[in-house]
């Protein structure tokens, strides 16, 4: 039986150890991306910290892929300004993720929403309605922050409760 030497497998291990190293790493960088949505979502929308979670959330560049605000200002204050026109219109959302994963550097959740419509949105003015809703956000995340998000939502849903 030949004998190897000590290097020779020492080297053959290397190439397996950075590979672990990269997967161990990716993995990691994945769950930071899947609590800085959960935190998000929980925290900031849920127990009204959002403004205070901004910069610890969202990457200076954040953009809004939603369609339905094509106008949308982009980086934190383009979000603020998001944040104080739902609250105005939603003050009592509550949001349960009913889904969260992550892959790379894309998150995506789906939750329930429960609201009840207190100011103008959608072009409706306040109702006073409660409504429930589903909706799914895409995630593209950087250095564990988000840096795009775009949201399906049941917009008709929405509407017909607060119309009926």
């Amino acid at each position: 039986m030949k004998k190897h030497s000590p290097v020779l497998i020492i080297l053959a291990i290397i190439p397996f150890l950075f590979v672990q190293c990269a997967t161990f790493k990716d993995a990691k960088m994945e769950k930071k991306n899947e609590e800085t949505v959960r935190i998000w979502w929980e925290e900031g929308w849920n127990h009204n910290r959002n403004e205070e979670l901004l910069y610890q959330c969202f990457d200076e560049n954040w953009t809004d892929g939603n369609p339905i605000r094509a106008e949308q200002t982009g980086g934190i204050e383009g979000m603020r300004e998001l944040i104080k026109s739902y609250r105005k219109a939603f003050p009592d959302s509550h949001f349960t993720i009913t889904h969260l994963f992550a892959d790379g550097n894309q998150v995506a959740v789906r939750y329930e929403v429960i609201a009840t419509h207190h100011g103008e949105m959608f072009g409706i003015p306040a109702t006073g309605k409660q409504f429930t809703s589903t909706g799914i956000v895409l995630y593209e995340m950087k250095d564990g922050k988000i840096l795009t998000s775009w949201q399906e939502l049941d917009l008709m849903g929405i509407v017909n409760q607060l119309q009926n």
